[in-house]
């Protein structure tokens, strides 16, 4: 739904104000929090989110949820986050064919 990166402050400070919802089909879908994960980032050239190039390790943080496998067929699927000035709002369309 929404997530960030840095160091363990700022993602504590992200974390403090994050909220959201996610809704599939019509019902809501529980979040995961996570709050202080430690990840490898690659960072590609010119890349503003990033910030610098080459390979580093960062603290990784927000709210995900899981998406189990869908039926055949239509589904909606609408996420939305926000932090601070920061947000997130996106509506999917997804159609599932069968196997």
């Amino acid at each position: 739904m929404i997530n960030s990166f840095g160091d363990r402050e700022r993602c504590a400070d992200f974390m403090g104000d994050a909220r959201g919802t996610v809704v599939l089909d019509g019902e809501p879908v529980e979040p995961e929090v996570h709050e202080g994960d430690t990840i490898v980032v690659e960072g590609a050239p010119g890349n503003p989110v990033t910030g610098e190039e080459g390979t580093f390790t960062a603290t990784g943080c927000g709210l995900w949820v899981e998406i189990p496998p869908l039926a055949p067929g239509r589904h909606s699927l609408a996420i939305r986050g926000q932090s601070g000035d920061f947000s997130v709002g996106v509506d999917y369309a997804l159609t599932v064919a069968a196997p």
